[in-house]
């Protein structure tokens, strides 16, 4: 009986409404501020360092293994995404793929299955943070960015 009144209930759907929430799902918030300390940190990286200088810094290094992790570049693909994005970016350093790959190898991020759909990536002067999307958006500023509630969510309505 249960299944027969299922039936007869009628499911509304607000298509621009889920529409909005599929496109926010490729939405990409990339926060460039280590571009802004690049030199100050690859004078301290350098501090007594032996050897060749390093001319890219921690923090870029980290942001490039997020990339290559996400999007599953090539390394000369990714340095062709950094010379374009240097035309845009003023400070930006292209990298070489080579310096890409023997640096990303040693970068630690563990993205774990549990995290991989809903997650929040950020990655400034600080470092590199990687968190569930509602920790993140639940105590910064974008809680209307991040609707809570299901986009499969179904308004149901009596007939």
């Amino acid at each position: 009986m249960a299944r027969k009144e299922a039936n007869n209930r009628k499911y509304i759907r607000n298509w621009s409404e889920y529409n909005e929430r599929l496109v926010r799902r490729g939405e990409l918030y990339i926060n460039l501020d280590f571009v802004e300390n690049w030199d100050e940190e690859v004078k301290k990286q350098n501090l007594g360092k032996k050897g060749r200088p390093y001319l890219y810094p921690e923090t870029f290094i980290q942001f490039s293994a997020v990339i290559y992790e996400i999007f599953h570049l090539p390394y000369r693909q990714m340095e062709g995404f950094y010379r374009k994005l240097s035309h845009y970016i003023h400070g930006l350093k292209a990298a070489d793929y080579t310096t890409l790959f023997r640096r990303i190898r040693k970068v630690n991020i563990d993205f774990s299955k549990e995290i991989r759909e809903n997650v929040v990536i950020a990655v400034d002067s600080t470092g590199i943070k990687v968190t569930n999307r509602g920790e993140w958006t639940s105590t910064d500023r974008c809680d209307q960015d991040f609707p809570t509630e299901s986009p499969c969510e179904r308004k149901m309505e009596d007939t």
